[in-house]
């Protein structure tokens, strides 16, 4: 539940684009309603996903001067204390990376227990606490905090379990540190891999896993934003004297020195390098005090954790690209842009395009089958475009990952065919465009493909994925009811037809030894 003062800022913005909707429609230009909305809607939410996303990254750099400037800007994208909070996380991050922890456990203090805070966000402010105390090296400090929690009423969030993963294997308590990690369930989770990763590379490093550390590295370097040089080589370094190459280690080490300037990650460098100058039998067992050998066991099955968790997002949470899929919406907004006559691009044209390609009875009269293909591509309004491509970013790419690229393609023309022939049988006087009943299909088919993976997707996740798609559904056929000029037999048929075709489509198999960190598709 959200308490009103967080909202307020959010329902000034909806109010704001509700009003501007309503002044397209007193004017009665719909187009100008439309537009208005959007734009006002786009202008509250993209600048504020873009401004976060790049205070997060700036945290991943460990840029100080880039997390202060882009958290004096969070104020003016998220309205009223949802600004305020998130500013003063930024400004608490700031503080430890500058070894200031009592700044830092300051502006923390200021949330922690604060009723203005959706429980979505109470365990924030401890979370950036860890945070703070792993920049500081206070490892005990992390553990006396996390084993609190963990055992207070209020259950620990599983991206805490990340930070006391670290200290306790910091500690030289790797046991502890890989069942911490098995607790967290991130497995279980779609957590991007490149943030899971990053995430591991810790206990990988101070294990000695250099196999390991370097899939991870390679997995990290394939996202957007990636670990600083200096970083990635501390870890390596720090690897590489858990197994006794002190030499490879120390040139690792100082050539980390030489990438980067921040004076904190500088001095856990140096501080690194000045280790692997002690006693060679010290050095062997590193900053932890357990061998490569001990921990064998519990490397290999944190890692098979892993592998699980990549394959889950393989196929749950696809995040590269599908040319399939952006060629789909590159045709539809194609066709849109030259069959709205509101474009005034060319107005015979788009009612040429409209007129012969909508769905209509003349398919029965005529024999025009091709409409049953080319309804499909055909759009009325930018809203009614925008919702069905949302819905085909969404669930195509899943759709492809679950059955395949053909199948997807399969799935998607004959559910649609199989949507207009529904519509034509049980509305044929009505004329009928959009990709809604395609998409409906293959939304149809990723619940049975979910459904069919029961033996490989975890029971919790693939529950949740199936209420929430039949909420979705539900949601979908109650709207239908009171919307005007909805084809209602269309999405039915379309949603139908989709279960059918899932159900005798066979699925790929996607490997769960492939980890390239590019979401790429496998044999299957």
């Amino acid at each position: 539940m959200m308490p009103l003062s967080w909202g307020k800022g959010l329902v000034l913005q909806s109010c704001l684009v509700l009003v501007a909707v309503l002044i397209g429609v007193l004017l009665k230009n719909i187009w100008i309603a439309q537009i208005a909305g959007w734009t006002l809607f786009l202008l509250f939410h993209v600048p504020a996903w873009y401004i976060f996303g790049q205070a997060k990254n700036s945290m991943t750099r460990m840029n100080t001067d880039e997390m202060a400037k882009w958290g004096k800007l969070l104020p003016l994208v998220f309205w009223g204390l949802p600004g305020q909070f998130w500013k003063d996380m930024v400004d608490a991050y700031i503080a430890f990376s500058k070894e200031n922890p009592a700044l830092g456990e300051e502006l923390l203090s200021r949330w922690q227990n604060s009723p203005a805070l959706p429980d979505s966000l109470k365990d924030v402010p401890i979370q950036y606490g860890l945070y703070g105390n792993c920049l500081c090296w206070q490892w005990q400090a992390v553990v006396d905090d996390f084993e609190k929690l963990r055992f207070a009423a209020r259950k620990a969030s599983p991206m805490l379990y990340f930070s006391a993963a670290r200290a306790y294997i910091e500690l030289g308590l790797y046991k502890k540190a890989a069942e911490c990690l098995r607790q967290s369930r991130f497995d279980e989770s779609i957590t991007p891999l490149d943030s899971l990763a990053t995430a591991l590379l810790p206990f990988f490093s101070l294990c000695g896993a250099r196999n390991q550390v370097d899939q991870l590295l390679a997995v990290i370097s394939e996202a957007k934003i990636t670990l600083p040089e200096a970083l990635s080589l501390y870890w390596m370094g720090r690897c590489l004297t858990k197994e006794g190459e002190i030499a490879q280690a120390q040139a690792a080490f100082e050539k980390a020195l030489t990438k980067t300037e921040v004076p904190i990650l500088r001095k856990r460098i140096q501080y690194a390098l000045d280790q692997t100058n002690l006693d060679s039998e010290i050095v062997h067992k590193g900053s932890v005090a357990f061998t490569v050998d001990e921990c064998k066991a519990e490397m290999k099955d944190i890692w098979s954790h892993f592998q699980r968790g990549a394959f889950i997002q393989e196929i749950l949470a696809p995040r590269r690209r599908s040319p399939v899929v952006n060629g789909l919406l590159f045709i539809n907004l194609a066709v849109f842009l030259l069959a709205d006559p509101h474009f005034k691009l060319a107005p015979a044209l788009a009612l040429s395009i409209f007129s012969s390609g909508m769905l209509s009875d003349a398919v029965i009269k005529h024999g025009e089958y091709y409409r049953l293909l080319t309804y499909m591509f055909l759009h009325t309004t930018v809203i009614h475009l925008g919702v069905n491509m949302l819905g085909l970013l969404a669930f195509g790419r899943i759709t492809e990952n679950i059955f395949g690229t053909n199948r997807f393609l399969a799935i998607y023309f004959f559910g649609g065919v199989l949507s207009g022939v529904a519509h034509l049988l049980l509305r044929p006087d009505e004329p009928a465009v959009g990709a809604s009943g395609a998409i409906l299909a293959i939304f149809g088919a990723v619940g049975v493909g979910i459904w069919k993976l029961k033996a490989v997707l975890p029971e919790s996740l693939r529950k949740r994925y199936l209420w929430m798609m039949v909420a979705i559904a539900l949601s979908q056929i109650v709207m239908d009811q009171f919307i005007p000029h909805i084809a209602v037999f269309a999405h039915l048929g379309g949603l139908i037809a989709g279960i059918a075709l899932g159900a005798v489509t066979s699925i790929r198999t996607p490997s769960k030894e492939v980890i390239d960190g590019t979401q790429k598709f496998v044999e299957g």
